[in-house]
């Protein structure tokens, strides 16, 4: 999602582009303003926050896309676009590791103690802009933005794809990954084996994995897994599935429904608001409940999701957040 915003300001002169080392740039990609690197380390972030504090004017304007602003620099603007749901609702942090549990909670202190000096938060659903409001009493606007990807003809036979369904997500715990396969295991019990893709890291989540793993073997289910994934090869995986199945409990946006609507998938999606926010779901389920997720998997028909708002494109992203 940041890449085509920075590919749009590529030519743009008078900008100081400060990007995480691990994002990986096009080789193409040659910015006419400056560019800093930064290193993931405590003490790296902290020495860019002070380079911040002493290069922020009165007619500095900084984009956050990064959920946080800066910690130090005062005057000028500062818009935050934020898309993590942990920093602003309390939601439990059970099944993260220890250290990820202490980053989110400093940085839910980071958001919190820094909010007042926030003069435009931006979201991308309707539902996120409640959450905002809810937890930190502050009113955000709603620019859904999305760079559409070019993909393959959806006339494709379906007999030619490789999987039932695919889920596109990460392994965090609000992914819902064990209700899920606990469903598929409901449907083995009474001999339904539907193929399912999953995108999880199996060297991240090794534990989530090896119960995947544990639960494939005991029950012959068909589950595969990709991993280290390009978004070319995300892309190119919607064409090899007959449906996307997304359980996961909350999201900020669900940019795999997005993608899968625009491919021409069937999307059997969670009844949560974060979903009707972005598609018209093909059927919905309880994602807490196994037995509700089988049972909408065993009706299922193959009738494409669709998206029904336009989204801006990044280059009217970035024209409403500056010309404000």
């Amino acid at each position: 999602m940041l890449l085509p915003l920075l590919e749009s300001l590529e030519n743009t002169d008078g900008i100081l582009f400060v990007l995480d080392e691990r994002l990986i740039l096009p080789a193409s990609w040659k910015p006419v303003g400056t560019l800093l690197i930064v290193h993931p380390g405590f003490f790296s972030r902290l020495n860019v926050e002070f380079q911040l504090r002493k290069l922020f004017t009165a007619t500095s304007h900084a984009l956050c896309m990064g959920n946080l602003p800066p910690l130090m620099a005062e005057g000028g603007k500062t818009t935050v676009f934020i898309q993590n749901c942990y920093l602003i609702d309390q939601l439990p942090l059970t099944g993260f590791p220890s250290l990820v549990r202490a980053r989110i909670m400093m940085e839910r202190w980071w958001l919190r103690f820094r909010a007042g000096s926030i003069d435009r938060f931006i979201v991308q659903t309707n539902s996120m802009a409640l959450r905002l409001k809810k937890h930190l009493s502050r009113n955000a606007d709603i620019i859904p933005f999305f760079q559409l990807p070019e993909v393959a003809d959806s006339s494709v036979a379906i007999e030619k794809t490789q999987y039932d369904y695919l889920y596109v997500a990460s392994g965090e715990p609000h992914k819902n990954h064990k209700v899920l396969i606990q469903a598929w295991v409901d449907l083995a019990k009474i001999g339904q084996f539907p193929s399912l893709c999953l995108t999880l890291d199996r060297h991240k989540f090794f534990e989530l994995y090896d119960w995947i793993r544990m639960k494939t073997d005991q029950y012959d289910l068909h589950i595969k897994f990709k991993y280290d994934l390009s978004q070319n090869e995300v892309t190119q995986l919607y064409g090899k599935a007959r449906a996307l199945i997304y359980p996961s409990l909350f999201e900020s946006f669900g940019l795999p429904l997005i993608e899968a609507a625009h491919a021409g998938l069937p999307v059997l999606a969670a009844d949560l608001d974060y979903v009707h926010d972005v598609i018209i779901a093909s059927a919905t389920f309880d994602p807490n409940s196994p037995q509700d997720i089988a049972s909408a998997v065993s009706k299922f028909t193959y009738n494409p999701a669709s998206i029904p708002k336009p989204m801006s494109t990044p280059d009217q992203f970035l024209l409403s957040v500056f010309k404000k």
